[in-house]
C-alpha cells in the first residue's frame, strides 16, 4: 500500500517576524500578510506548522514544504528552512526568489520523522535605492508541509 499523504497549511497572517525594526510596516489581511521591508534590510520570517506528530499509530514524515507568495521588484526570498523543533531537517539557501511563487515547492531530503513541531523559515531581503516602499513588499499567502504517513 502506497504512503498516505496529509497536508497542513497556516494562512500568511499567522507569520512571525524575527526582526520587526528591520521592517517599515506588517499588515496582517484576509488574503495574506504583507510585509514592506526598510531599504537595505534583511529579515526572517516564521510559519509555525500544526503537526501530526502520530496518525493512526504511525509517526508521520516530512514530504515537502509549500509556499505561496509574490513579492514586488524590490523584494526576495533568499532562504526556505524547515526546522523540526531546534533540528534544521532542510535548508534551500541563496534561491533569490521574485515575483510569484502561489505553488511552490521545497523537497525536504530524506523525509524524515517528526519529532516536535514543524517551522517554515523564509529569509528575505529588501534592496537598495528603490523607486518607491510598494516595490519592497513580499506577500505571503501561506505556508504548509505534506506529511508522509
Amino acid at each position: 500500500m502506497p504512503d498516505s499523504k496529509f497536508t497542513s497549511w497556516v494562512h500568511g497572517s499567522s507569520m512571525q517576524i524575527e526582526y520587526p525594526n528591520r521592517v517599515t510596516s506588517v499588515r496582517h489581511t484576509g488574503p495574506f500578510v504583507r510585509i514592506e521591508g526598510a531599504e537595505g534590510q534583511n529579515t526572517w520570517v516564521h510559519f509555525p506548522i500544526p503537526t501530526p506528530a502520530v496518525v493512526n499509530g504511525a509517526r508521520m514524515k516530512v514530504g515537502t514544504a509549500l509556499l505561496s507568495f509574490r513579492t514586488r521588484a524590490n523584494a526576495t526570498v533568499n532562504e526556505v528552512i524547515v526546522y523540526d523543533g531546534d533540528k534544521r531537517i532542510a535548508e534551500h539557501m541563496d534561491i533569490n526568489l521574485k515575483d510569484e511563487h502561489l505553488d511552490a515547492r521545497f523537497d525536504v531530503p530524506g523525509n524524515p520523522e517528526v519529532n516536535y513541531g514543524i517551522n517554515i523559515t523564509l529569509g528575505v531581503t529588501f534592496g537598495s535605492k528603490a523607486a518607491d516602499v510598494r516595490s519592497m513588499q513580499i506577500e505571503i499567502i501561506g505556508a504548509g508541509i505534506e506529511f508522509i504517513g
